[in-house]
C-alpha cells in the first residue's frame, strides 16, 4: 500500500502543483580581461583600476564626453552566457541573440564591516549585455561565438558582489541566475600564474578526503566573507576554499609550520593532522588544528592592514580545545572566540578583528570562571557573544563529579575602572529530558515531570535580530528572554545535535551526529525533519527520473549552510564509474515540506480502482498583497543604471573599442556617486546631474552623427542611457526594513477563505484565520494588525502597521551602530502547510521573519539649502548684494545684513528632500581670507568665537533672539529670526585689509550640527560648509587711519592747486621773458656766424646790411612776441 501512494504521489499531481512552462536554460557567468576576451575564466585578483582605456576616450570628440577628463576602468569584464539542453547549445545562443535576447546585469555590492572607513550604503548597478563575437573566423555575415559582456564593477570597500542576471523577455525561456562573484585576497601571483598564498592546492580530490566522512559546520561572518573556507578533511591538513560561496572551489593544503602534540598542562586525547574549527571572515581566516590557533590575513587594498605571506600563530602557549563563532559583525568590527582547556579551563579568549588587524583579549581577566566557583568538575563547552548587549552566554557544566549540570551564564564586560566583571547564572539546565506526554512543547517551570534520559547540551545558537536563544544537544532547548526556557518534544532524544546553522530570516537547520536535517521555524514550537523524510525521497526520485546530475544513489554530505541563494548542501558523489565528484547543491526546503504535507494528506478512495485525494490542511484558499510601500525607501537600495553604447555595424556587435569605453562609463558613474557629498545642495540631488547638463542640449547632434554613422568607433552613447533610478518596482515584502524615528511601515494583504459563506456577517469573528505579529523588542517597536471583511468575496484584508516607538534608540550617523531586531509575521496553524507555486520554484506562505534596523538609515544627508536661503534672505532683507565677481557656485552674503539659512534633508535611495525643520548647532571652526588659506581653529578658538558666553570679546556671530542655549552653544532651528555678523576684535575675522578697492571678505568654514538638541530623528546630521561675507568693516583705528590719510591726501591736492592757481601767471610771464632772451641771443650768435663766413663781399656792404636789418629784426622778434 505505501509503494503505490508512493507511485501515485509520483505520477499525478493535485492542482496545487500543476507544472508550469519549464525553464530549462541557466545562464553562466565567468570573468575576463580585457586582453584576453573570450579566452578562459580569470579569477577575481586585481583590485586597481586599468588606464589604458583613456586613449579611446581621448579620441571622442564629438561626442558628450569631455576628452579633457580621464578615464580608467576596471580589471574584469563578466562574460555572460547561457546553456540548454540539446546536442547544439551554440544553436540556442544564436538563436536568442537573433531574437532580440540580452541580459540584465544587477551587481549589488555587500557593505563593508567597518562602517567609519567606508560609508555606510547599499548599493546596486544595473547594466545590459554587450553582444560580442569571441572568434574572428567567423566570417564577416556569420554569426558564431557569440557572449554577452558587461563591465565587473567595484566599490569601495566593498568585498562581495551579489550577480543577478535576468532576461529582457525576448528568446528563450531562462530564470533569473544568481551568482556571488568575490575578490580572492588568498591568491599571488608567481611568473605570470595566479596560487594560492596560504599553501599550494592539491588536485585531483580523492575518495578518502570526504567519503564516508562526518559533515562539518561552514562558519563565516553572515554576508560579509568573500572567501570561504571547509576544513575537517580527514588526517590532512587541508581545506577547501571557495570565492563563490562553493559554486567552484579548491582543494589546498596549507603551509603550517607544527603541529602541537600536547603536554601535561594541556593534555590531548588523540594527535591528527586534520584541520578544525575553520572560520572565515571579511579579510581573515582563522583555523585550528589540535590546540593551536593561525590565522592568515588577505591582500585587500582597501584594508589598512598588511597581508600575511604565511600563517600566524596566535595564543601563543595557550591551550585551545575550541573555536566558537560570531557570525553577526557589530560596530565596525568582526568577532571570534576561542575557548581554553586543560589547566585554564573556564578562560576564553576574544578575539576582535577591524581592518584586518587582529588582537585577542583574555577572559575573564583576572581568574577562570571554574576558580570563581570552585566546583570540583568545570568544562566549558560554548560561549555565543551578543553583539548587541556586549555580553556573553556561557554553557558550562559544573558540580560534583556524578552530579554534574549544565547551566547557563550570562557574562558581561565592565566599563573601564571596574576590577571584576559581572558573571550571571540565567538558567539551570535539567537533568533529564521532560516527559513531553505527546504534546509539541513543554515550558520549563520547574513542575513538569522527567525522563530517565540524560540532557546533554553541545552548543548554543543566539539570533540577535529575533533574541533567540537555542540550547542544542539530544534535546533542543529554546528561549526569548535568555531566562524561560521551552522544551521541543518532537525532536527524538536518540539523535544529537552535532551543529547549527541559520538564515537569521526565522528558518534554523539542525545537522545531527547521524546527518539527519531537521527544520525549525522561529517562533513556531514544531520541528521537521527534512531527511530522511518522504519529501525528500520524492524530491529524490523526482530528480533522477529527470536524469539530474545533483543527486545520485552513493553521496555523503560534506556541509550543510546558507547562502544569499538560500539553504546550501556540499556533497560528495560517487557516479555508477566510481568517479567522484564534489558539488554544490541547494536544498529546496519548501519542496520537500510540500511533498511531505502531500504524502501524510494522501488517502486512496477504492482498493479496486485506486485514485488519489489530497486534503488542503491550509486554513485559507489564496492570499494576495494588496498595498506595500515604496520598498527602496526601507530597504535603503540605491540603484544606477547603465546601457551599453549603441554600435552601427552591420550585425550589431561591439568591438573592443565599444567595450573599453563601455568599462569607462560604468566606472566614472561610480566614481560620480562615490564623490558625491557637495555641502551645497544641487536643485537635483542626483550625482550624475552634473555630468550631463551642459550636453544635453547637443543630444540631436550627437543622434545626427551617430544615425549617419559619423561617430568614431561606430558608437553613440546614450545620455539617458546612465542614470540613477529612484521608482524601482518590485512587489512581496523587502528582506529587511530601516526605520527612522516615528517610522511606520504598513502593508496590507487579503486571504481568500473556503468555505465560508458570503451571507456570514461575522466572518472575522467566527474566521478560524488569524494574524499573528511578533517582535522581538516591544518596547521599542509596536505593530497593529487591523481586519477588514469582504462578505461579497469571502475574504480578509489584514493591514499590518509596525512602528518605531522612539525610545530605544539615541542618535548616530547615518547606518551606524544600528540597532538589530525583527518582525515576525505569522498565519496561525499555517506554517508548513501552505504553498505557492512558481516558474522559480516553491515558496512556503504565513511564516516570514524580517530583520530591522532601528537608528539613522543609510542614504540619509544634510546639505546646506542656497537656494531657499538667497530667497529668504532677499525677501527679509528687501535687498541683496552679491561679490564684485560673482561665484555661481558659492553665493556671496553681506555682513551688514542678517543672515537666515535654512539646510535640506536628501534622501539618496528615493529622491526627496525637505526642509530640516530640527533643531541644530552652528558653529564657525575655521576660516581664511581666501579659499587657499582658511585655517582650522582650535576647540578653545572655536568656544571663543561661537559661545553667547565667551567674555573675551572674541564673538564672530550671534543669534538675533534669545534663544536656549546648549551648555556653551546657541540653539538654532528652522524657524530662527537669523544670525547677526559681529567680528568683535579678539576673533580672526576682525579688522581685515582690504587687498583691493573693494571692501574686505573673508571666508568662514561652518559646522551645523543636531547632535544631542535635535529630538525629530534619530540621524545624528554633521555639515561642514564654507560661507563667503563681504562687506566686513574695518575697525576704529585702521578706518581713522584711514581718515586721517585720505584727508592729508586731499588737502595736499587742494593746497598745491590753489598754489598753482597764484603762481601761475608770474610763472608764465618769467618763462616767456626767459625764452625771448635765449632766442635773441641764439639768433644774434647765428647772424655773427654768417656773415663771418662770407668772404667774397666787401666789408663796407657787410657793414652797412647788418646795420641797416638789425631794427628791422628786432621788429619780428617783437611780432613774434
Amino acid at each position: 500500500m505505501g509503494s503505490l501512494l508512493m507511485l501515485l504521489l509520483l505520477l499525478l499531481s493535485p492542482p496545487l502543483v500543476q507544472p508550469y512552462m519549464e525553464d530549462t536554460c541557466r545562464w553562466q557567468v565567468v570573468l575576463n580581461k580585457y586582453e584576453t576576451l573570450g579566452v578562459g575564466s580569470e579569477k577575481f585578483f586585481l583590485q586597481q583600476p586599468i588606464s589604458n582605456i583613456n586613449k579611446f576616450f581621448s579620441k571622442l570628440v564629438d561626442s558628450p564626453m569631455d576628452s579633457k577628463e580621464k578615464y580608467v576602468g576596471f580589471p574584469y569584464y563578466m562574460k555572460i552566457n547561457f546553456t540548454c539542453p540539446g546536442e547544439n547549445p551554440e544553436a540556442f545562443v544564436r538563436g536568442g541573440y537573433l531574437r532580440g535576447l540580452v541580459p540584465i546585469v544587477l551587481v549589488t555590492f555587500y557593505a563593508p564591516v567597518n562602517f567609519r572607513r567606508w560609508r555606510s550604503e547599499r548599493l546596486q548597478i544595473q547594466m545590459e549585455g554587450a553582444a560580442f563575437q569571441t572568434k574572428a573566423q567567423c566570417g564577416p555575415y556569420t554569426i558564431c561565438y557569440v557572449n554577452w559582456y558587461t563591465p565587473m564593477p567595484m566599490k569601495n570597500g566593498s568585498v562581495m558582489m551579489e550577480v543577478e542576471i535576468s532576461s529582457n523577455n525576448q528568446g528563450e525561456i531562462i530564470g533569473n541566475g544568481k551568482f556571488m562573484i568575490n575578490i580572492n585576497g588568498f591568491l599571488k601571483k608567481e611568473k605570470d600564474k595566479l596560487i594560492f598564498s596560504l599553501g599550494h592546492e592539491v588536485s585531483p580530490i580523492m575518495h578518502r578526503h570526504f567519503l564516508n566522512a562526518p559533515s562539518r559546520p561552514l562558519w563565516a561572518t553572515v554576508d560579509q566573507a568573500p572567501v570561504l573556507i571547509l576544513g575537517g578533511i580527514p588526517h590532512e591538513k587541508m581545506v577547501l576554499i571557495s570565492d563563490s560561496s562553493f559554486k567552484d572551489f579548491s582543494l589546498v593544503e596549507l603551509n603550517i609550520d607544527s603541529c602541537w602534540l600536547g603536554t601535561l598542562q594541556c593534555p590531548q586525547d588523540e594527535f591528527t593532522a586534520s584541520i578544525f574549527d575553520a572560520i572565515s571572515t571579511e579579510s581573515v581566516l582563522f583555523i585550528r588544528q589540535n590546540q593551536l590557533v593561525y590565522y592568515f590575513t588577505g591582500n585587500y587594498s582597501h584594508l589598512p592592514g598588511k597581508a600575511t605571506n604565511s600563517w600566524v600563530r596566535v595564543l601563543n602557549k595557550r591551550c585551545i580545545k575550541k573555536l566558537c563563532p560570531v557570525e553577526c559583525h557589530s560596530n565596525g568590527s568582526e568577532y571570534i572566540v576561542a575557548l581554553a582547556g586543560g589547566n585554564e579551563e573556564g578562560i576564553f579568549h576574544f578575539g576582535t578583528i577591524t581592518d584586518a588587524i587582529v588582537t585577542f583579549k583574555q577572559l575573564p581577566v583576572s581568574s577562570s570562571i571554574c576558580d570563581i566557583f570552585k566546583a570540583p568538575v568545570c568544562r566549558l563547552h560554548w560561549v555565543t557573544y551578543d553583539t548587541e548587549e556586549n555580553s556573553f552566554f556561557l554553557l558550562m557544566e559544573m558540580g560534583q563529579s556524578n552530579q554534574a549540570t549544565f547551566k547557563i551564564f550570562e557574562y558581561m564586560v565592565l566599563p573601564k575602572g571596574s576590577n571584576v566583571d559581572s558573571i550571571n547564572l540565567l538558567f539551570t539546565i535539567p537533568r533529564y529530558i521532560p516527559l513531553s506526554n505527546n504534546m509539541d512543547f513543554v515550558m520549563l517551570l520547574g513542575m513538569e515531570k522527567y525522563t530517565t534520559h540524560p540532557l546533554v547540551p553541545k552548543g548554543l545558537y543566539y539570533n540577535p535580530f529575533s533574541h533567540l536563544l537555542f540550547i542544542w544537544g539530544n534535546a533542543i532547548l529554546q528561549s526569548y528572554d535568555t531566562t524561560d526556557y521551552i522544551y521541543i518534544s518532537k525532536f527524538p532524544k536518540e539523535s544529537t545535535v552535532k551543529y547549527v546553522t541559520s538564515s537569521y530570516h526565522g528558518e534554523v537547520i539542525l545537522i545531527t551526529e547521524n546527518e539527519e536535517i531537521w527544520l525549525i521555524f522561529e517562533t513556531s514550537f514544531e520541528i521537521r525533519r527534512l531527511y530522511p523524510s518522504s519529501g525528500w525521497k520524492i524530491v529524490f526520485n523526482l530528480n533522477k527520473m529527470k536524469n539530474s546530475h545533483l543527486y545520485t544513489a552513493n553521496e555523503t554530505s560534506v556541509s550543510i549552510f546558507f547562502d544569499s541563494l538560500g539553504l546550501q548542501q556540499l556533497v560528495y558523489q560517487i557516479n555508477k564509474k566510481g568517479e567522484g565528484k564534489l558539488q554544490k547543491r541547494n536544498v529546496p526546503l519548501d519542496e520537500i515540506m510540500m511533498y511531505q504535507l502531500l504524502s501524510k494528506t494522501a488517502t486512496i478512495m477504492s482498493e479496486q480502482f485506486p485514485t488519489i485525494n489530497f486534503i488542503n490542511p491550509c486554513p485559507y484558499q489564496r492570499m494576495k498583497l494588496m498595498y506595500s510601500p515604496n520598498i527602496p525607501q526601507f530597504t535603503r537600495l540605491e540603484r544606477y543604471h547603465a546601457k551599453a553604447p549603441y554600435v552601427s555595424t552591420e550585425l550589431a556587435f561591439h568591438n573592443k573599442a565599444s567595450l573599453a569605453i563601455y568599462q569607462g562609463l560604468v566606472y566614472h558613474l561610480l566614481w560620480l556617486h562615490a564623490k558625491y557629498n557637495k555641502p551645497y545642495a544641487d536643485p537635483v540631488h542626483d550625482p550624475t546631474w552634473r555630468w550631463w547638463k551642459d550636453k544635453k542640449q547637443h543630444k540631436a547632434f550627437y543622434f545626427y552623427r551617430a544615425s549617419n554613422f559619423q561617430n568614431l568607433y561606430g558608437i553613440q552613447i546614450d545620455m539617458d542611457g546612465y542614470e540613477k533610478l529612484y521608482n524601482v518596482k518590485k512587489t512581496g515584502l523587502p528582506k529587511y526594513i530601516y526605520l527612522d524615528k516615528g517610522d511606520e511601515y504598513r502593508f496590507s494583504y487579503c486571504l481568500f477563505i473556503r468555505k465560508s459563506s458570503w451571507k456570514n456577517s461575522n466572518l472575522v469573528e467566527k474566521s478560524h484565520v488569524r494574524q499573528a505579529v511578533v517582535v522581538a523588542h516591544p518596547d521599542c517597536v509596536s505593530a497593529d494588525v487591523q481586519v477588514k471583511p469582504f462578505i461579497n468575496r469571502n475574504a480578509l484584508l489584514f493591514e499590518v502597521i509596525v512602528k518605531d516607538k522612539r525610545t530605544c534608540f539615541n542618535q548616530s550617523i547615518s547606518g551606524h551602530n544600528l540597532m538589530k531586531t525583527a518582525v515576525h509575521l505569522k498565519i496561525i496553524d499555517s506554517a508548513g502547510k501552505c504553498f505557492r507555486r512558481t516558474r522559480f520554484g516553491y515558496y512556503i506562505l504565513g511564516n516570514k521573519q524580517i530583520p530591522m534596523f532601528i537608528g539613522c538609515p543609510p542614504g540619509k544627508r544634510l546639505a546646506f539649502d542656497i537656494t531657499l536661503t538667497l530667497r529668504h534672505n532677499k525677501e527679509t532683507n528687501k535687498r541683496y548684494f552679491d561679490c564684485v565677481h560673482p561665484d555661481p557656485e558659492m553665493p556671496c552674503f553681506l555682513f551688514s545684513d542678517p543672515f537666515y539659512p535654512f539646510f535640506l534633508v536628501q534622501d539618496m535611495v528615493t529622491g526627496e528632500s525637505g526642509s530640516f525643520n530640527g533643531s541644530y548647532v552652528l558653529k564657525v571652526i575655521g576660516g581664511g581670507t581666501s579659499l587657499d588659506n582658511i585655517v582650522d581653529y582650535s576647540e578653545e578658538e572655536i568656544v571663543r568665537y561661537n559661545s553667547p558666553n565667551d567674555s573675551s570679546e572674541s564673538l564672530i556671530w550671534i543669534v538675533r533672539d534669545k534663544r536656549k542655549h546648549s551648555q556653551t552653544f546657541s540653539i538654532l532651528s528652522y524657524n530662527s529670526s537669523g544670525i547677526e555678523w559681529l567680528c568683535l576684535p579678539n576673533s580672526p575675522c576682525y579688522d581685515i585689509v582690504p587687498k583691493s578697492i573693494y571692501s574686505p571678505e573673508f571666508y568662514f568654514k561652518i559646522m551645523v550640527s543636531n547632535r544631542g538638541v535635535d529630538t525629530s530623528t534619530y540621524c545624528d546630521y554633521q555639515l561642514i560648509f564654507i560661507l563667503h561675507i563681504h562687506g566686513l568693516p574695518l575697525s576704529r583705528r585702521r578706518a581713522l587711519f584711514f581718515v586721517r590719510i585720505s584727508l592729508y591726501v586731499c588737502l595736499s591736492v587742494v593746497f598745491l592747486y590753489l598754489l598753482s592757481c597764484f603762481l601761475w601767471p608770474h610763472v608764465k610771464n618769467g618763462w616767456i621773458q626767459l625764452k625771448a632772451k635765449f632766442t635773441d641771443l641764439i639768433t644774434t650768435e647765428s647772424f655773427y656766424s654768417y656773415t663771418t663766413s662770407v668772404s667774397t663781399l666787401p666789408s663796407k656792404i657787410s657793414s652797412k646790411t647788418s646795420t641797416s636789418e638789425r631794427p628791422s629784426l628786432k621788429k619780428r622778434v617783437k611780432k613774434s612776441t
